[in-house]
């Protein structure tokens, strides 16, 4: 019954992030049109350029936030509130302090950085710099807001949340809409519109924590016990993103070296689809994270297990269910949206979709990780092994190989990731392998080979365009669905899903 309830739950909440997702969207692209046109090519791209000093740096708010919020749902796993303020008040220390550091570091190598290296126009540096200092202090925003942000999703919030995230946007939206009726120096006006917004929105979250959430509140405490392990666990997984983040960097640099920047643009794009593909899965995984992570905290082993490979089968499931119908119309989709896509772009999307497929399956176990503490070895480890394909990409592309290859040996040793994960799975939580091949593993490869079976066949009988995109989409769901009922799912959820269906007849 706790079980039940649990997954009704992470449906609740994974619905909430979907409603989030589309309107976050459909607002941003309408809004990022807006903008352009009204800024012109030339601001847009002096604000575009600027901020990336500041998105360098945006990586350390993704870690930081999963590791408060880790220790946030392991007291509430144990339901200690008292021990949650504790951590609360610590990680605010550690957040003021950082963004103290950061401040003063981002504005001194930022300001050399564009004083000395970017090629901007002489009549728009004043406001470039404006631009800049406004894009600093809301990013310092963004990080106070943090440890706020991260007690609403250990709280399973997801609906205020969704809200506030769709406030955001709206407001953004207002923001570009005032660009088209003001008459003062545009990126200017943009810039501090876009600082008020990212502060309205700390201050909305702020609002929200301390009305509802009464039992956590600001008080003068110091345990030097939990602040040591906030900053442990805060510095592993600060180290992990850092070695993903130099992975990534790496291989663009080696593209860059041996094939220039045309293939770097390729690149980008493949990148761009996998982050909007990906919001869909990403949505879902926010859902689940709390509950893996207070399972563990309150020893409930069977339980943990359970929810483990659910969530990496239907993570991957999802995902395939948007990939596979896309990959087959790659070529199509991308010169819709492009025109004329640069070379090696098609490749780059397909591999890098199927990498994003296979990481799926390795999100829960990253979060259980996570809820274990022991994170040092596991991060060494792991980041050692994507360290590999920096030194194998550049052997293959020494010996003339197509600059795809990166990509495929990126996602074979995401297959090495996958069972690295479980042999930490193993030893942390008695965690068997074989029922992670049996529950996840099977199902979804299964289910993968017969759906490019069949749509390669179905592909073959019609040229690229908008009846091959339709007609191969609309065959693939049909035929998905019953292989997920099938194969997708085990015994005991399809009778939950009959016993949800027949409740809902029996209502109308």
């Amino acid at each position: 019954m706790a079980q039940t309830s649990n997954n009704k739950r992470i449906a609740k909440n994974t619905l909430y992030m979907y409603i989030r997702m589309g309107v976050t969207m459909l607002v941003q692209l309408y809004t990022s049109r807006i903008v352009l046109n009204t800024l012109g090519v030339d601001d847009y791209g002096i604000y575009n350029i600027v901020g990336s000093v500041i998105v360098a740096f945006s990586f350390i708010s993704g870690p930081l936030g999963a590791a408060t919020q880790r220790f946030y749902n392991f007291e509430l796993g144990r339901s200690n509130k008292e021990n949650i303020n504790s951590i609360f008040n610590h990680s605010l220390v550690i957040y003021s302090f950082l963004s103290v550091i950061l401040l003063l570091v981002i504005e001194i190598a930022g300001l050399w950085f564009i004083n000395h290296r970017m090629q901007l126009p002489p009549e728009r540096m004043d406001a470039a710099l404006w631009a800049f200092h406004f894009s600093v202090l809301g990013f310092v925003f963004s990080l106070l807001k943090v440890p706020y942000e991260s007690l609403i999703i250990a709280h399973e919030r997801m609906s205020f949340y969704a809200y506030v995230c769709i406030v955001e946007v709206l407001l953004k939206l207002l923001n570009a809409f005032s660009l088209m009726y003001m008459t003062v120096d545009k990126l200017k006006l943009y810039s501090i519109n876009q600082l008020v917004i990212t502060w309205v929105v700390l201050i909305c979250v702020i609002s929200y924590c301390k009305r509802e959430l009464v039992y956590v509140h600001i008080q003068r405490m110091w345990n030097t016990s939990v602040f040591k392990q906030l900053l442990s666990f805060s510095g592993w997984s600060l180290f992990g993103s850092v070695a993903a983040m130099s992975a990534n960097q790496g291989l663009n640099i080696l593209l860059n070296v041996f094939y220039g920047v045309t293939v770097n643009a390729a690149m980008g794009i493949a990148s761009q689809v996998s982050a909007s593909v990906n919001q869909f899965v990403t949505n879902f995984q926010i859902a689940f994270r709390p509950q893996l992570i207070k399972l563990y905290a309150s020893d409930r082993q069977e339980a943990l297990k359970l929810l483990m490979c659910q969530a990496s089968r239907f993570s991957y499931l999802l995902l395939f269910a948007l990939v596979c119908p896309l990959c087959f119309n790659m070529q199509f989709v991308l010169e819709v949206w492009l025109g004329i896509p640069p070379r090696y772009t098609v490749e780059f999307c397909i591999f890098i979709l199927i990498y994003a497929l296979f990481e799926t399956l390795s999100a829960p176990m990253c979060t259980v990780v996570q809820a274990t503490g022991r994170i040092r070895n596991y991060q060494l480890t792991i980041s050692s092994v994507m360290f590999l394909n920096i030194i194998i990409s550049y052997v293959f592309l020494k010996l003339g190989f197509s600059p795809v290859i990166v990509l495929e040996i990126k996602c074979c040793l995401d297959l090495v990731y996958l069972f690295i994960r479980l042999f930490f799975m193993r030893r942390m939580i008695q965690f068997p392998i074989k029922l992670f091949v049996k529950d996840v593993l099977l199902p979804s490869a299964m289910i993968t080979i017969y759906s490019i079976i069949f749509m390669t066949i179905i592909s073959n009988f019609f040229e690229e365009g908008w009846e091959k995109l339709f007609i191969t989409s609309l065959v693939f769901f049909i035929q998905f669905v019953p292989l997920i009922i099938i194969i997708g799912l085990t015994k005991e959820e399809r009778m939950v899903v009959k016993q949800i269906m027949i409740g809902k007849i029996r209502r109308n």
